[in-house]
């Protein structure tokens, strides 16, 4: 089996990134999103996708049987947050769910990365890790959190 890796959110503000450094490791590198932005590199295979859409997640995610999935998707903004915070967690975290449901239905068991916050945890001058305090004050970092 090559490398793969799917990265949804593909076309935010990392996807790019992330998509460049894959590409050069030599992974196939797919990607989806609402929609393909200028900035999406032409070597990503590109599928059109809302998170929400469960059955769409899952079609993606067989048709590709990535060996890695990265979720970059996601209501991101703390301030877009308190102005929707029903839609942020429902993207963020049943988005996710739908990520690894469809993610635990393949053969193989591609590996998952959901990217965190520094928004889930208490505020602190020390440096965070995944043993500090989670005390997330706002819907994305519960969302973030609740993931």
């Amino acid at each position: 089996m090559s490398k793969s890796v799917l990265i949804f959110g593909i076309s935010g503000f990392a996807g790019r990134y992330l998509a460049e450094e894959f590409h050069e490791w030599g992974y196939e590198v797919s990607g989806s999103d609402l929609l393909r932005n200028a900035y999406t590199p032409d070597y990503v295979r590109f599928f059109q996708g809302d998170l929400l859409d469960g059955e769409r997640v899952r079609n993606i995610i067989g048709s590709i049987n990535p060996s890695y999935i990265v979720n970059l998707a996601a209501i991101s903004s703390v301030g877009a947050s308190w102005e929707i915070p029903a839609e942020t967690l429902n993207i963020n975290v049943t988005g996710t769910i739908n990520i690894l449901e469809a993610a635990r239905m393949q053969a193989e068991l591609p590996k998952v990365l959901l990217i965190g916050s520094s928004e889930e945890y208490a505020a602190s001058d020390k440096p965070l890790n995944e043993q500090s305090e989670l005390n997330a004050n706002n819907p994305y970092g519960i969302s973030k959190v609740t993931q």
